[in-house]
């Protein structure tokens, strides 16, 4: 099969035009003809199709994100292989921007972090209840739906690199690590084997500040660099950078980027709850508990700063492996 505009992927998934093109595979918009609506496919790469650990990380994308079925994960619809022998995933469509492209633009406020973090930590609540790791927390993995009632909605994407808890198998080979660098725990830099839901709450306390501050709290121009960072060098007051922010969020990143896991918070609900212990008494209000997209927090995004209505969903990237020092910081790429 040819992948070009009106070719039929089944009975029912007719191809509309390309979203995103790369090494790791394409993805497109289609109408799903018998739901009368427009979704995302997202296909590995021909270069791919034939080799079995690409296909399991594609195959295991698909099978984390319909277990967790939370209402703040991107909506997983159908999994398969086409006539030609690529594995295609179907997606929802979604409309609005993933919080990198936000971050480029300005940093959040205290009550628009609070949002973002509850939102991620309710999506992880439900990963970490099935026993599913993320892996990959990252401004790029978070989507900012956009609502016709004003305020958005938090959706996590890119289940790509998710394994389940209870494995403890070495998952890379020898000097290689999976994941993005920047937002990495330390036990996940280190290539501990018994990684656990500490490790995606490290990686949602950097997003955190990443959102407040407009800067990475690790960084460095080689993952070599970013890992000794992470290891070794402490974490910056937010204060340091904003002065408007409350001198206890200092307490809260202390728990939530804590290079010894035992001393981080125990739960994503736990560390949510205590992010709006923080920001209550300056004026932020916590969401109520939604059961759907329809009940949103308030969001009031710089014109400009998030796309109105752009066609974008999990499927704009597909993840990659990290390997060796000189590797790009990068981990999980754009298409």
């Amino acid at each position: 099969m040819t992948l070009e505009a009106g070719s039929q992927l089944t009975g029912t998934i007719r191809l509309e035009r390309p979203l995103r093109r790369g090494g790791m595979g394409e993805v497109w918009v289609a109408e799903h003809l018998g739901l009368k609506t427009r979704v995302v496919v997202k296909f590995l790469g021909r270069s791919l199709s034939g080799d079995p650990s690409a296909i399991a990380r594609f195959q295991r994308e698909a099978e984390a994100a319909a277990q967790v079925r939370s209402p703040h994960v991107v909506q997983m619809l159908d999994y398969g292989v086409s006539d030609a022998g690529v594995p295609f995933l179907v997606m929802e469509l979604l409309e609005g921007s993933d919080l990198s492209e936000l971050l480029r633009t300005r940093r959040l406020s205290l009550e628009e972090t609070g949002l973002v973090v509850e939102g991620v930590a309710r999506a992880l609540t439900k990963a970490h209840k099935h026993g599913i790791l993320h892996r990959d927390i990252k401004p790029a993995n978070i989507f900012i739906c956009e609502l016709d009632v004003g305020g958005f909605f938090v959706k996590l994407l890119d289940f790509g690199i998710a394994k389940s808890i209870d494995d403890h198998n070495p998952v890379t080979t020898t000097g290689s690590i999976v994941g993005t660098p920047s937002y990495m725990s330390p036990e996940q830099l280190n290539g501990e084997r018994d990684l656990d839901a500490r490790s995606d709450l490290w990686s949602l306390g950097v997003v955190a500040y990443r959102a407040l501050t407009g800067k990475a709290p690790f960084a460095g121009d080689s993952v070599g660099r970013i890992a000794v960072a992470v290891l070794s060098e402490p974490l910056d007051p937010v204060r340091q950078h904003r002065l408007d922010l409350p001198a206890e969020l200092d307490l809260w990143f202390a728990r939530a980027c804590a290079k010894d896991r035992t001393n981080r918070f125990s739960s994503a609900r736990e560390m949510a709850a205590a992010l709006w212990d923080v920001a209550r008494p300056h004026g932020a209000i916590p969401p109520p508990a939604p059961s759907s997209p329809s009940q949103s927090g308030r969001f009031t995004p710089v014109a400009g700063a998030v796309p109105g209505a752009t066609e974008r969903t999990a499927t704009t990237r597909l993840s990659s492996v990290v390997t060796g020092p000189s590797t790009s910081a990068r981990g999980a790429s754009a298409l």
